[in-house]
């Protein structure tokens, strides 16, 4: 679950390099050709990708269900939520996010005679990250690193994730256009019970994590002002992915 997964600001250097000598001196003298230090970032974002299994556990009556049982299962989630983020340092960016997150996990079993068993569910997303960036003339890079937690409200734990997502990108008049990838490692437990019709009331404890780590993205950045931007990123690969921002940066 991603959650998380987000487009980051990156900070662009002039040819001239930063003002000052040193980190102390850059903290202090926020250079007004670089963009604003504060932003407060609308986000929405949607990922679909398959889940591999860890533990598990599957009692139908009592008959011990084995793992190789559960066959595929593809997890959808859509999420909402705020950013806010500083730069600290020129090259240095951390944020904090909150937000909405409703989801489905669904399991087609690999053994014949069992239905699919769909799991919905909802909960609060909230995290931290950080970005290191650095960039010349019309060219950046970056590297990104987020770690969430996700209530629930199946009764399961909570969900941990965190991912880390390098990019590098190029610098026009208004718009900024990048590639990158995303590497998201997941923790999410299901559990509950599911009503199997003619074969009975099927008690289930599974432990999930993604089936691939990495998926490839690309994306685009609009300055519509010098404080207001808009982003648009597709991730495609192992995991499929569409994250949107609007996005106010002041003082």
């Amino acid at each position: 679950m991603k959650i998380s997964h987000l487009g980051i600001m990156v900070l662009l250097f002039s040819a001239s390099g930063g003002r000052g000598g040193g980190l102390t001196d850059m903290f202090r003298n926020w250079d007004p050709n670089w963009p604003q230090r504060f932003g407060i970032t609308g986000v929405g974002y949607a990922q679909q990708q398959n889940y591999g299994v860890g533990n598990a556990e599957i009692m139908l009556g009592p008959i011990n269900v084995p793992a190789t049982a559960i066959g595929e299962i593809e997890n959808e989630v859509t999420q909402f939520g705020v950013k806010a983020d500083a730069w600290i340092l020129p090259f240095w960016n951390v944020h904090a996010i909150l937000g909405t997150i409703d989801g489905t996990t669904t399991v087609t079993p690999a053994l014949p005679g069992f239905p699919t068993v769909e799991v919905n569910y909802d909960g609060v997303v909230y995290g931290v990250g950080t970005t290191l960036a650095y960039g010349r003339d019309w060219w950046w890079a970056s590297v990104t690193g987020v770690i969430t937690e996700t209530d629930l409200d199946t009764g399961a734990a909570s969900v941990m994730s965190w991912l880390v997502t390098p990019k590098v990108g190029v610098k026009g008049e208004r718009f900024e256009a990048w590639i990158g990838a995303t590497y998201q490692n997941v923790d999410e437990r299901q559990k509950g019970t599911f009503d199997l019709g003619a074969l009975g009331m099927a008690t289930y404890d599974i432990e999930l994590e993604a089936a691939h780590e990495w998926n490839a993205h690309l994306g685009l950045r609009y300055s519509v002002s010098d404080s207001i931007f808009l982003t648009l990123e597709g991730g495609f690969g192992n995991r499929e992915s569409v994250l949107w921002h609007v996005e106010w940066r002041f003082w």
